[in-house]
């Protein structure tokens, strides 16, 4: 390690830094890195493995991640090297942070191809997944996968498939999943019907809200409309276990008195709640950017009770913002209470989050981005204060030093978050 009489004597090198004792200036490695003061990293668990070791002739794109039961991880993806077909890989994460997954299986129907996929796990281990089956104008596919049912020991991440259901068509946008109590769970997409006017379509932001049977079935409850807008960029986080918010991208809301006057809704987030077998949208949306277009990719998540965080890329500043965003727990009253503010400079193809990175006592953010310069993958992390409605402490990091094609991330308790990701290379 390098050592020296004072902190201006020597240089340390990543994830190091200078410190000084009673033998002098010492560089010491960051919390969660391993090494001398010169040459710190991860430890090897947590550096990145190939999640389908030997997997040359794989090309993944659309990749989506979800944890559920404490410890469970699915992760499903587009393989472009083999006609875009989809795939799934489940597995655990165990305490000391090592994954072991189950080799890849095929979830579309041979010939069949899945763009954007998401999976979302629910209780009595079943995994949903939800897809598109043309890159435009595709058909909207949901699936059913059950882990572990088939009572051979050692064999809980096999899976028993259940029903395939078709529920929307002309389809082009990723679509998001969200569950709920009750064996229950809603998929939003953006949707189109034909109007009175001959020739002519209107689009909107749809749900269904389905019911997963412990045998795998999928039984459809309804459709709910929760916005009379063109949506897409469709993101979700959980508030409670029967209440979310929808963030989106969506055209401009013109005034019913004069419609001259119009908000922009391009960074636009609406609260809902699963009661009684139906999913009750609030009409009042909170748009964070009601005088600006061009917000383009983004994501959402929970940090702290009645409390989230919306991240997003503005195509027009190129930059990167982050907003605060609370909740009126009895009257669902959204209110913007800290921000949108910069964190980053530049341009990213991809902006996301993580809910509740470190514990609801304890509130952070953590977004991560793409570093177009550096070519690097970064994640800020800021702290956010209740009392004081402030994000103080922002710090952005490096935790891969190369560009992604595809990543998607989800928190697993304790501090550890779980990436799963395909590099351009």
């Amino acid at each position: 390690a390098a050592k020296g009489t004072a902190c201006d004597d020597i240089t340390c090198g990543p994830h190091a830094t200078c410190t000084v004792s009673v033998k002098g200036a010492d560089c010491v490695c960051n919390q969660g890195f391993v090494g001398r003061g010169s040459d710190c990293h991860a430890p090897p668990d947590f550096l990145p493995h190939r999640l389908i070791p030997g997997s040359s002739d794989l090309k993944a794109h659309d990749v989506h991640v979800c944890v559920f039961s404490t410890s469970r991880i699915s992760v499903v993806f587009r393989d472009a090297a083999q006609g875009d077909i989809g795939r799934i890989v489940n597995g655990h994460v165990r305490d000391a942070g090592v994954a072991e997954f189950s080799p890849p299986e095929q979830f579309t129907a041979p010939n069949e191809m899945a763009f954007s996929p998401v999976v979302e796990g629910m209780e009595g281990n079943r995994v949903v997944i939800a897809w598109r089956d043309a890159h435009q104008k595709g058909a909207c596919v949901m699936r059913v996968a059950l882990l572990g049912t088939t009572g051979i020991r050692g064999a809980d991440t096999a899976i028993t498939w259940g029903q395939t259901q078709r529920f929307c068509d002309s389809q082009s946008h990723k679509m998001a999943l969200v569950s709920l109590p009750e064996g229950k769970l809603a998929v939003l997409y953006s949707d189109k019907a034909n109007t009175a006017v001959e020739n002519t379509e209107e689009s909107f932001g749809n749900s269904v809200l389905a019911s997963v049977t412990a045998s795998g079935a999928i039984n459809i409850i309804g459709q709910f409309r929760f916005s009379d807008h063109v949506v897409c960029r469709l993101e979700v986080t959980k508030l409670t276990p029967s209440s979310f918010i929808v963030a989106a991208r969506a055209s401009a809301a013109v005034d019913e008195m004069d419609a001259t006057k119009t908000t922009k809704q391009e960074a636009t987030a609406i609260f809902a709640e699963f009661v009684e077998n139906e999913l009750i949208f609030d009409p009042s949306p909170v748009n964070l950017e009601p005088g600006r277009t061009q917000i383009w990719a983004r994501g959402v998540s929970l940090i702290a009770p009645n409390t989230f965080a919306y991240a997003y890329q503005d195509g027009l500043e190129m930059n990167i913002k982050l907003a605060i965003v609370e909740v009126d727990p009895t009257t669902h009253h959204m209110q913007l209470v800290q921000g949108p503010q910069v964190i980053r400079d530049g341009f990213s193809h991809y902006v996301s989050m993580l809910p509740v990175p470190y514990s609801m006592s304890d509130p952070h953010t953590l977004v991560y981005y793409e570093d177009e310069v550096a070519k690097t993958s970064m994640v800020s992390v800021c702290t956010w204060t209740s009392s004081t409605k402030l994000l103080t402490q922002c710090e952005d990091f490096p935790w891969l030093d190369e560009k992604l094609r595809s990543v998607s991330g989800v928190h697993l308790g304790g501090g550890k978050s779980f990436f799963a990701f395909a590099p351009e290379s």
